[in-house]
């Protein structure tokens, strides 16, 4: 069982955070939580964002925030930033990623026509390797019939995850936790022997190989509404839900190091 955030006791270096349900309140970025984002690079950490939205996203985040890098598209590409620069890395191959492309429209095809309510997310179109179905954000299906989409990409040899907002799939070969342990590889070397340095924060079923992956994870409060389904659980808890659950999460991470 996950014990309180407040049994946490460091040392945490490098602050890798999902974004939506996790950073954001009811899909907002409240103030107060950036405001916390922002003070972790004051105090000296590493920060990472590791979030299912577009490449597009990422390439702003990664642009205008205050951050090291972004992964994007649940591992599919990732931002790294170093003296002002970006430099853009894809997960599968350029001369892989067309057919597979292909392959996942022609998946979304079949989808509508079982599902005729069944619609991409508006972000989408800012996607590159990934696509996510909306099943809860500007469009709304049912729990179960998110999961069927699951079970049924996943029977296609994608590999797909529900958020909490989309469905996710993508080609093979990565996640969220790979994308991680290539970017540390790349930008942190320190860290892959130093994993209890490294703090993961998340909500949702998408965050399961880096709640696997790394010994210190926290789970924002909502993410006990899925709880039975992850197959694997963060080790801590914050109090609160959403961006405020961080908030929550940063105050004592800062508390720490005072």
């Amino acid at each position: 069982m996950s014990e309180s955030f407040l049994n946490y006791k460091g040392p945490s270096k490098l602050l890798m955070t999902d974004m939506d349900g996790t950073m954001t309140t009811e899909n907002v970025l409240l103030p107060e939580t950036f405001e916390r984002f922002c003070k972790l690079k004051e105090h000296g950490l590493k920060v990472v964002v590791v979030t299912g939205r577009p490449a597009g996203w990422g390439h702003a985040i990664a642009s205008l925030w205050p951050v090291d890098a972004v992964v994007t598209e649940n591992g599919g590409v990732t931002f790294t930033k170093k003296d002002g620069l970006l430099k853009k890395r894809f997960a599968v191959a350029d001369k892989e990623l067309p057919a597979w492309r292909d392959k996942m429209f022609e998946a979304v095809a079949k989808l509508q026509h079982d599902i005729p309510q069944m619609r991409l997310s508006t972000d989408s179109a800012y996607r590159e390797v990934d696509l996510a179905i909306d099943w809860n954000e500007d469009f709304k299906l049912p729990l179960e019939v998110a999961d069927e989409i699951v079970d049924t990409l996943l029977s296609q040899d994608f590999v797909a995850s529900r958020s909490s907002v989309h469905v996710n799939f993508s080609p093979p070969g990565f996640d969220k936790y790979i994308a991680s342990m290539n970017l540390i590889d790349e930008l942190f070397p320190e860290f892959k022997t130093d994993k209890e340095a490294v703090l993961y924060v998340g909500d949702s079923l998408n965050d399961a190989p880096m709640f696997k992956g790394f010994p210190n994870t926290v789970g924002v409060a909502n993410v006990k509404q899925w709880w039975d389904k992850l197959p694997s659980k963060p080790r801590y808890l914050t109090t609160k839900e959403e961006g405020l659950g961080f908030v929550e999460m940063v105050d004592h991470v800062l508390g720490l190091l005072s």
